[in-house]
């Protein structure tokens, strides 16, 4: 019985707490050992109550006298029937999970083209979307966030820059501080990226997110000058990732201000432009952790 239950063999154990050499509480084990989901009923005529609770709550499923064994059968077919549920469930479960992945690989392959296009028409940026939502993402895990939340900044981090599709190139490529003019046209990548994926079905805000990673705490962001607890957490994590990566690399306007410029601007405007907690994850990331952008 017992090399049986290990190569799970069996649908459903009957066992007699004073079996000789294998009782209730070796078949629980055995059970537990193999992780197998195989329904326990318990069949006595002397195990006391106190041993019975003791079985039912180790994983036991059911006990039935032997003065009572009408019981048997409906018990047994119960738990087949609860087994089999079980069962199909689980296959239905891992059928979901392949979906998800699959559709995952999906999107991710379609992100990629889209950071390929943007990339393509700056070429000095090469890398910043993925490098910002790198950062964004270690800042999440530093601050302790959901798993769920870590994977939505790293996915909106890595399109935070999409809306610049919409941009002349001229003014993305142009070697030297943008006019008044132009700079209003490139702020307007945000609401470019928002109208990219508002309509885009995502377990995460992906647009909401976008649109916001220019937001400041204080107001003085765009595109809608929004404060504190108006902006997301997520926006507010890919705001400052978004800075540093910036302020660290070149520029067709100037070269790379180096990465203890960039941690002095988020160290002085801590709970000013940016979220508290999110500049001294940052902080403690780079100074305290030695975490490299490259």
């Amino acid at each position: 019985m017992k090399k049986a239950l290990r190569e799970k063999q069996w649908d459903i154990i009957l066992c007699d707490y004073k079996m000789p050499n294998f009782n209730v509480p070796s078949a629980i084990a055995l059970i537990n050992e193999s992780r197998a989901d195989i329904p326990l009923i318990i069949v006595s005529g002397t195990a006391g109550e106190d041993v019975i609770v003791e079985c039912m709550r180790l994983g036991a499923r059911d006990y039935v006298a032997k003065n009572n064994l009408s019981r048997l059968g409906p018990a047994i077919a119960r738990e087949l029937e609860a087994a089999e549920a079980r069962s199909k469930r689980k296959r239905s479960d891992h059928e979901l999970q392949h979906t998800i992945d699959s559709l995952k690989n999906a999107v991710g392959a379609t992100i990629q083209v889209m950071v390929s296009a943007v990339e393509a028409r700056e070429p000095y940026k090469v890398g910043h979307q993925l490098r910002s939502a790198n950062l964004a993402c270690a800042i999440a895990a530093e601050m302790g966030l959901a798993q769920e939340k870590m994977d939505g900044v790293r996915m909106a981090g890595s399109l935070h820059d999409i809306g610049k599709l919409s941009i002349p190139l001229e003014i993305l490529a142009k070697p030297t501080k943008l006019t008044e003019l132009e700079f209003s046209l490139m702020k307007e990548h945000s609401c470019s990226g928002y109208e990219m994926l508002k309509e885009v079905e995502s377990p995460w805000p992906l647009a909401q997110i976008v649109h916001q990673h220019h937001e400041r705490m204080d107001g003085s962001g765009y595109p809608k000058n929004l404060k504190g607890d108006e902006i997301l957490m997520e926006a507010r994590i890919l705001a400052v990732s978004d800075v540093v990566e910036s302020m660290a690399s070149n520029r067709p306007y100037r070269p790379a201000l180096g990465i203890e410029a960039a941690l002095e601007e988020i160290e002085g405007n801590k709970g000013i432009l940016y979220d508290s907690a999110v500049a001294d994850a940052c902080l403690k990331l780079f100074r305290g952790k030695g975490y490299q952008l490259y």
